[in-house]
């Protein structure tokens, strides 16, 4: 008789909003926001001009040694909206279990970690549900990776790495974010 076999895996489906200088504009004056988030676009009826998805991730060890942490009672840091951020980055390289932080060339100028919007994560049907703003001056590179990264209890967007890079994922170019624009990205995480 066959023996089943208990496998656990984690998948990540990456989807990226894009709107443009003119409609973050319009969406600032409107609402009267410096950093208006993906929910103030669609609250004034902006739809994004152009949306992309890549499917997959590679959870990285420390990724796994945190859930695992954190299923043990063993400590370390949740996911929460102010602990979490998504990371961008040009990167090209192969993802690794053992990567500690996104691949991006020439440093921390090709490379940018947002918070998560307020209203993240969120969690349904056993889908774990990140999303993240990037504003006008945030991530102008290309975005060929992303990540989510885990820090202390409050962190602040920014181009270092927090404590723990939860998992990595390269893609084909999603292209470059320009001055002005605005994208959002959302992953959404799931293991089975």
């Amino acid at each position: 008789m066959p023996t089943a076999h208990d496998t656990v895996r984690a998948t990540t489906h990456w989807k990226v909003d894009r709107f443009d200088a003119d409609q973050t504009a319009w969406v600032q004056r409107r609402s009267g926001l410096v950093a208006p988030t993906v929910a103030d676009f669609a609250r004034a009826g902006v739809q994004p001009y152009l949306t992309t998805e890549v499917h997959g991730n590679l959870a990285t060890t420390a990724g796994l040694t945190r859930l695992t942490s954190l299923l043990t009672a063993g400590g370390g840091q949740a996911i929460v909206a102010t602990s979490a951020r998504i990371g961008v980055g040009n990167g090209v390289g192969t993802a690794a279990v053992g990567d500690t932080d996104l691949s991006a060339s020439a440093g921390s100028s090709n490379r940018w970690f947002q918070i998560l919007d307020a209203t993240y994560p969120q969690v349904s049907g056993g889908v774990l549900t990140l999303k993240a703003t990037f504003g006008g001056s945030d991530a102008n590179h290309a975005w060929n990776e992303f990540g989510v990264d885990i820090g202390a209890p409050t962190v602040t967007s920014g181009a270092t790495v927090n404590a723990t890079l939860f998992n990595h994922k390269t893609s084909i170019a999603q292209g470059s974010k320009a001055n002005g624009q605005t994208w959002a990205a959302t992953a959404n995480i799931s293991f089975g």
